[in-house]
């Protein structure tokens, strides 16, 4: 399969925020923070949902997309900005509030059903078959992959030597990862993906070298819960990660609130992974690390327990 993500660049880059990155230390580690909390809709997600709509706005009458809550945001505000007035989309049951809100405020119909993303896929897919509308998959999709593959253009700009980036369904490290190796300046970056532990499909998928599905618990990263990630993410990762690692639910709070106190940035649980790795030693190096802060997308009670030390 092929990725033209220089081409996605092109069309995606009028609607979607070149996003910053500020340096900082975490232990031994020099460190570099994508921030894409910054990006429209506070979520990378944009990158993806605008490249696939944009590929297919003559042929799409309406769309139907399933998320834990970023992509169906960006669905919608690409939707919205390129003139679909049809929109459905559907969340799992425990999707934090300021996302369903934030669907809401975009024009959406919001649907909630499902424990977990997996869930709410399938019900988005019969919609999509029932309603003739076009669905639009957060991760199993190649123009998806694309678009989020964008972000890694934006890091040739920088110098470093390992790349930290989420893995829940996978589209984004596809993409990213795919945009490095495809480099002459930054193809033999050491790219690890990071999980939660109380989402683990991935890890074990990637060390057993098959995929695994794992029934997720409840985990702070939301936006990473999944059952396991598809064919087409695995297969490209398996090719070119070199490795996984997992991070603990109080390490992950711990990052959070350390993003807020000392970088002034509010963050997700999924987007604060890649600092989770580092706090909790899961990656160790004298050398320049990269991490993709992937989203900000958090409900200000939840944030504010966790600021506080109070459980949620």
């Amino acid at each position: 399969m092929h990725l033209d993500i220089p081409s996605a660049y092109e069309r995606v880059r009028k609607y979607v925020r070149k996003t910053p990155v500020i340096s900082t230390s975490i232990g031994t580690a020099r460190v570099l923070l994508k921030l894409e909390n910054l990006q429209y809709t506070g979520s990378f997600k944009v990158r993806g949902a605008f490249n696939k709509i944009i590929r297919h706005k003559s042929r799409v009458k309406g769309v139907v997309a399933a998320s834990a809550g970023n992509h169906a945001q960006a669905v919608a505000r690409a939707a919205r900005t390129l003139g679909i007035e049809r929109v459905r989309i559907v969340v799992p049951r425990n999707a934090p509030e300021i996302k369903k809100r934030n669907i809401k405020l975009l024009g959406a119909e919001l649907i909630v059903e499902g424990s977990h993303l997996n869930e709410s896929l399938k019900v988005a897919n019969e919609i999509a078959l029932s309603g003739r509308m076009t669905f639009i998959h957060p991760y199993d999709d190649l123009e998806i992959i694309e678009g989020q593959g964008t972000l890694g253009i934006e890091l040739m700009d920088y110098d470093f030597d390992y790349l930290l980036i989420p893995v829940g369904g996978g589209g984004l490290a596809s993409g990213v990862c795919t945009a490095l190796r495809q480099s002459s300046s930054h193809s033999s970056v050491k790219v690890i993906g990071v999980v939660a532990r109380n989402a683990p499909s991935f890890f074990y998928s990637f060390k057993q070298g098959r995929m695994v599905a794992v029934e997720p618990k409840d985990t702070i990263a939301d936006g990473i819960r999944l059952k396991s990630p598809s064919d087409m993410t695995f297969s490209i990762l398996s090719r070119c990660m070199d490795d996984v690692v997992m991070v603990d639910e109080a390490v992950i709070r711990s990052a959070i609130s350390w993003a807020y106190y000392h970088l002034g940035q509010v963050v997700e649980g999924a987007g604060a992974v890649g600092i989770a790795a580092l706090m909790q030693g899961k990656v160790t190096t004298n050398g320049r690390v990269m991490v993709v802060v992937t989203g900000g997308n958090i409900d200000e009670r939840t944030l504010d327990a966790i600021l506080d030390g109070s459980p949620i």
